[in-house]
């Protein structure tokens, strides 16, 4: 049976991609937004947690720059709908590298609530064929669903 935009199911699932999308978007926009006007102050704070660990501070301190711009770029394109795949895979890797910072730490609740990102994360790549809203599937409904 070829199913259509006009089967809800299908249609149900692309609206459910795009919000789960969207709101990945907008929280990791969200969080480098209000990062920026105390970047420096950031970038000291998150060096200065892993002062305990086998971490080197300065590397800390520079990571904090980078997550920060990551979240940026990454956001914008996951609202947008923009290379959804890249800008997934990039979120899903930095999510692995700030649980790992969260275990060296010790500080295991923040690395759970990290996994439910990665959940949300893989959840999105599991069901790409789903994607539609968004620049790279020119906003329209993907009619090519089964």
């Amino acid at each position: 049976m070829q199913s259509t935009s006009s089967n809800p199911v299908s249609l149900d699932r692309q609206i459910g991609f795009a919000i789960l999308r969207l709101m990945l978007g907008i929280n990791m926009f969200t969080r480098s937004l209000v990062r920026l006007p105390e970047l420096q102050s950031f970038a000291a704070g998150t060096a200065e947690g892993f002062e305990d660990t086998l971490m080197p501070q300065a590397f800390a301190y520079i990571y904090a720059f980078i997550i920060v711009g990551i979240e940026g770029i990454a956001g914008i394109l996951l609202m947008i709908g923009w290379k959804t795949r890249w800008a997934l895979t990039v979120v899903g890797l930095l999510l692995c590298s700030l649980a790992f910072g969260m275990l060296l730490q010790q500080n295991f609740g923040t690395a759970a609530n990290i996994m439910i990102y990665g959940i949300a994360v893989t959840l999105l790549l599991f069901h790409s064929e789903y994607d539609g809203f968004g620049v790279d599937r020119g906003f329209k409904i993907n009619r090519q669903l089964e």
